[in-house]
């Protein structure tokens, strides 16, 4: 039986939560259709072996998941790193598609064209989309294939001049890993890191690297910040949750988070509302352990809905206040 290997190169966290999930569906013991249409494209007849290079914010997803990494190469030149790469003999490189503040997967991409090894990206979200097939130039570049969420991404494609037959459409990959993982056995654990009592409503609020991304010059209507405040401020009115409190409020950052932006906010803590700032277990760990997930435009609100827990989506709110 021929078993391929493919290397795995991903750096954010969202594109390594998409192969995370294509590592399990590639390693499952029982067949599936997904697990043979992705057979089928990377031309494996088994299970293939698999090497993980992790850069960045992605070693700490993929060790959340118990999965043992390689570090990236720090430092290296193009040509080092293609060295490296061509060390691991790969049939085949699988990236995610990163975003505006990184350019590593574009640059493996044009590396693996000049040692002749296919990549395929999966993208796990269309935020940003030209931006994330553009190399520091500002040109339009691409892997030799790429897998989509759905039809709208492979129009978005075409417009930037990609051919139809390299698109693969496979859908959410980490949405269907969430649905089959079984539920976290770890909320009293979550529930002792973050100190609560039994008699609280826990609030989870994902924050968003929205401070980091105006750095960059990208603009937001609303701030992590503002998000945060109107939060506050309603669980302080007993405007929100379906209970009245107490109330334990968790920030959990996002992990491209400036260090220590929201130290100031314990100290806004009230008699019916604690609020503490906790990193503590997975991103799934942490949405299980909680009786509310509040944020912006996170990936984590997406999960919370998919893992049955009550969700409040805080842009639409601030709007209609504003209006």
């Amino acid at each position: 039986m021929i078993r391929g290997k493919i290397l795995f190169i991903s750096r954010d966290p969202g594109g390594t939560n998409q192969l995370v999930a294509l590592r399990s569906i590639l390693l499952e013991k029982e067949s599936n259709t997904k697990q043979q249409m992705l057979f089928d494209h990377f031309g494996l007849a088994g299970h293939p072996e698999i090497i993980i290079l992790a850069k960045d914010f992605a070693r700490v997803t993929w060790q959340q998941n118990g999965i043992d990494v390689l570090p990236w190469p720090v430092g290296m030149s193009p040509d080092a790193v293609a060295q490296q790469i061509m060390s691991y003999t790969p049939d085949h490189i699988v990236t995610g598609t990163g975003h505006i503040d990184d350019r590593t997967e574009q640059m493996v991409w044009q590396i693996a064209r000049q040692i002749n090894i296919k990549t395929t990206a999966f993208l796990d979200s269309s935020v940003n989309f030209n931006l994330r097939f553009q190399d520091n130039k500002g040109c339009a570049i691409f892997p030799n294939f790429i897998s989509v969420l759905d039809r709208n991404d492979v129009s978005s494609l075409e417009k930037l001049g990609f051919k139809n037959h390299n698109i693969m459409i496979s859908g959410d990959l980490y949405h269907d890993f969430i649905k089959r993982k079984p539920k976290s056995a770890l909320k009293k654990k979550m529930l002792m890191a973050w100190g609560a009592r039994p008699s609280e409503f826990i609030i989870l609020y994902a924050s968003v690297y929205i401070q980091e991304m105006q750095a960059l010059g990208v603009e937001f209507d609303i701030t992590e910040f503002q998000a945060l405040d109107y939060l506050i401020d309603r669980l302080e009115k007993n405007c929100l949750a379906e209970k009245s409190g107490p109330y334990r409020l968790i920030i959990r950052p996002h992990p491209k988070d400036s260090l220590g932006k929201y130290d100031k906010y314990p100290e806004k803590s009230t008699k019916n509302l604690t609020i503490i700032i906790s990193d503590e277990g997975s991103s799934l760990d942490a949405i299980s352990a909680s009786n509310r997930v509040a944020g912006l435009s996170s990936a984590l609100l997406e999960e919370a809905k998919i893992l049955g827990v009550e969700v409040t989506a805080l842009e639409p709110l601030i709007k209609s206040r504003k209006g």
